[in-house]
């Protein structure tokens, strides 16, 4: 049995001791709308209980008007009653709730129409009992780890990134680096990739816990940009490796690379601070990251990226020595270079955790 069957089990079975001692009547309503409302995710849950509260309002409107104030034949009402219980469903986008509001139709007018107005604010009341109750059941037992889940997902894929930047800025740094064999770039490659699907196919049941526009939830931004982020750090990966090996010659060259490291030294420092924020237990509820901390470190490596291009086109490109050499190795490096400035501009463009939504609480 699941987690979410037991919480299930006990919260409708709390909610029908506390409406079977309860002195107001009808308190078996707080059960059925546990029982109906009360799904695995936070989300799912909160859909059922818009639908079924607003169900039970447009049943208790339509019922008090065509019992009360239309006088026809009971079976023709009746009928008129559910078709517009129907019709008005489905303009409000009700998919369960209509249902709901055909039963209090049904039940009101044929079987409590000696109390029908008692009868209908009770309902009404004790269903949103058992909304409440079962939506902060999915909040407090047992919760989900979807969205935990996808934050240390994301940590884990950004820390595999940095050390795989780590890599190329050691290989910058060495007097003579060697190339990775294909096998081994390929096996790397092969492992972010497995990350990054295993991230996106966990991300559905995420969003489920976002409530019901997941697509306007900061988290669902946030998530967004690290997923663009990630992928264009795999490509500027993946462009890197397909150079050959630098050569530390001439000595403008060999600067050159030098500022190629410091860029990506702090590309890794920004890269390891934002899967430090992503792991925070916090982020959760917060739905934000260090904006601070971030946002100086990424004007850091919009500075360092910046002086890296100026120096290719005032300093490498305008020497002397480097004229000399050959229009494809001239090529490769500028092509290093521009890749190294794109991963910079990659961090600028998509700035995780600073999306201008505000946080949200349901």
């Amino acid at each position: 049995m699941l987690r979410s069957d037991l919480r299930l089990a006990l919260i409708t079975g709390l909610g029908a001791g506390f409406g079977l001692l309860s002195p107001l009547d009808f308190g078996y309503y707080i059960p059925l709308t546990t029982a109906a409302v009360l799904s695995s995710s936070y989300g799912n849950s909160l859909n059922l209980s818009i639908q079924r509260m607003l169900g039970s309002v447009l049943g208790i409107v339509v019922l008090a008007v065509f019992s009360r104030g239309i006088q026809m034949p009971l079976p023709l009402a009746l009928g008129l009653a559910l078709a517009t219980v129907r019709l008005l469903g489905g303009a409000l986008g009700l998919q369960v709730g209509y249902k709901v509001a055909g039963n209090i139709v049904v039940m009101g007018w044929l079987v409590h129409e000696a109390v029908e107005t008692s009868w209908g604010t009770a309902r009404l009341f004790w269903t949103a009992v058992g909304i409440v109750l079962s939506l902060w059941a999915t909040r407090s037992i047992w919760p989900s780890n979807s969205i935990p889940n996808q934050n240390q997902g994301l940590a884990t894929l950004v820390d595999a990134l940095s050390g795989e930047f780590s890599l190329e800025a050691e290989r910058l740094e060495q007097d003579t680096p060697a190339r990775l064999s294909m096998p081994s770039r390929r096996q790397r490659r092969e492992a972010l990739l497995r990350q990054l699907t295993a991230i996106r196919s966990q991300r559905e049941s995420a969003q489920l816990e976002l409530g019901v526009n997941p697509e306007n939830h900061p988290l669902h931004e946030l998530w967004s940009e690290l997923d663009l982020l990630c992928s264009q750090l795999l490509s500027v990966l993946d462009g890197l490796r397909g150079l050959p090996a630098p050569i530390h010659s001439p000595a403008v060259i060999k600067a050159l690379h030098r500022r190629e490291a410091e860029v990506l030294r702090h590309l890794i420092v920004l890269l390891n601070t934002l899967a430090m924020d992503l792991r925070q237990p916090s982020l959760g509820e917060k739905q934000t990251l260090n904006l601070d901390t971030l946002s100086k470190l990424n004007r850091d490596l919009d500075a360092v990226s910046g002086q890296l291009m100026r120096s290719l086109e005032r300093d490498t490109l305008q020497d002397h020595d480097a004229q000399a050499i050959a229009a494809a190795r001239m090529r490769q490096i500028v092509l290093r270079a521009s890749l190294i400035d794109h991963a910079a501009s990659a961090l600028r463009n998509c700035k995780p955790g600073m999306a201008s939504s505000t946080p949200v609480t349901a």
